[in-house]
């Protein structure tokens, strides 16, 4: 097999994970969500989706089994995509740091995911802590990593993006209570920033890097 025809097959396994990534994400969002409104109130302001995760029943079965399995398929999403800045430039380094990094933020995806605030507060903030600050760095050496190969603006703006409002929701999630001003809803927003920003991401990176191998074949 010759190196271009690896890079299509690549770039079609990329577009199609990414796909049923993002159709996975957002499903399992938007479902949870109709189930836990059923009988709880429901705002973007105060509603955290560890809330949603946290309620007994339906909401949180349908939430917390959709994000597990999307943990690894996301995971799967960021092989390809390594392999993908491979083709264009990036070197072994980059691509070590991304899948160690991007292991230690499959871990607490999973720990938030399988262990709800009621059951262990402490193991569930640690857990998100781990997961959102794990996404600041890998997005940071992606976003980076895409400015330097000079490829189409919306990746490094879309990956920058995730690290600026991921990084906001992180210290803001951090600081809740601590600070005057600073109240448990403070970060909620911005956790449904973060999950927008991230199907946008995937989406495009999914898009882009699926169809445009493809293209020249």
């Amino acid at each position: 097999m010759s190196k271009r025809e690896a890079t299509i097959r690549v770039s079609r396994a990329l577009l199609i994970v990414g796909s049923i990534g993002v159709i996975l994400g957002i499903a399992t969002v938007v479902f949870s969500t109709l189930l836990y409104v059923q009988n709880h109130d429901f705002s973007m302001l105060a509603t955290y989706l560890s809330d949603i995760g946290n309620t007994p029943g339906w909401p949180q079965t349908f939430f917390n089994s959709g994000m597990l399995i999307a943990a690894p398929v996301r995971y799967l999403f960021l092989v390809f995509l390594v392999l993908q800045l491979a083709h264009v430039g990036a070197g072994r380094g980059f691509s070590s740091a991304a899948l160690i990094i991007g292991a230690l933020v499959v871990a607490g995806s999973i720990g938030m995911s399988a262990i709800p605030y009621s059951l262990n507060l402490a193991l569930h903030k640690t857990s998100a802590l781990l997961y959102f600050f794990g996404v600041v760095i890998l997005q940071s050496l992606i976003g980076f990593q895409e400015l330097r190969r000079r490829l189409p603006v919306v990746l490094p703006v879309s990956s920058l993006t995730v690290v600026a409002i991921y990084l906001v929701f992180a210290v803001l999630l951090t600081l809740a209570g601590k600070i005057d001003g600073i109240t448990r809803n403070t970060p909620v927003i911005w956790e449904w920033l973060a999950f927008l920003s991230l199907m946008f991401w995937l989406a495009a990176h999914s898009i882009v890097l699926g169809k445009a191998q493809k293209s020249r074949a």
